[in-house]
């Protein structure tokens, strides 16, 4: 299982939140203003989005909280309370596996990694990064990270965040 919750302050309708993985993966972007969450486990990619009932209702100033979620096959998106749920086709292995870097915000222009529709970076805040993984025999970890530390790819404010 992959989890992962953050709270965005955004400045456009588009831009990379997360990604990671190349050949299997999982894109959290701002595609229009909404929300799309993709994943591909090896059987092809599967995608959630939350459209909000306004264009720009994601660029008001406000803090919006995303929670995602992947086990087995299913796969859920959280926006602000309001969640969507998928059951995806059935794949030999139904866990992503990856040891690829996590890029918060956008990737670097060397990389190549399918699922990203935009190479658009993010433009806003981010604030309070959660990332959960439970392995077998183990409990479930889920680990504060603090965003001021990581590494970003684009206009990503980690600081501090101005309400212009």
């Amino acid at each position: 299982m992959f989890s992962a919750e953050m709270e965005v302050r955004p400045r456009t309708q588009n831009g990379l939140l997360f990604s990671v993985g190349v050949v299997e993966y999982l894109t959290v972007q701002i595609l229009g203003g909404s929300i799309k969450f993709t994943v591909d486990s090896g059987a092809g990619a599967e995608t959630l989005t939350y459209a909000p009932s306004a264009a720009n209702a994601l660029c008001d100033g406000h803090w919006h909280s995303i929670k995602i979620m992947k086990k087995k096959n299913l796969m859920t998106l959280t926006v602000d309370g309001k969640s969507n749920l998928n059951i995806m086709k059935k794949s030999k292995k139904p866990e992503t596996v990856t040891k690829d870097p996590i890029y918060l915000g956008g990737v670097p222009e060397s990389v190549v990694s399918k699922g990203i529709e935009t190479r658009e970076p993010y433009v806003g805040c981010m604030r309070i990064m959660n990332l959960g993984t439970s392995m077998k025999h183990k409990s479930r970890k889920k680990k504060q990270l603090d965003v001021s530390t990581l590494d970003v790819y684009g206009d990503v404010n980690k600081q501090e965040c101005h309400l212009d």
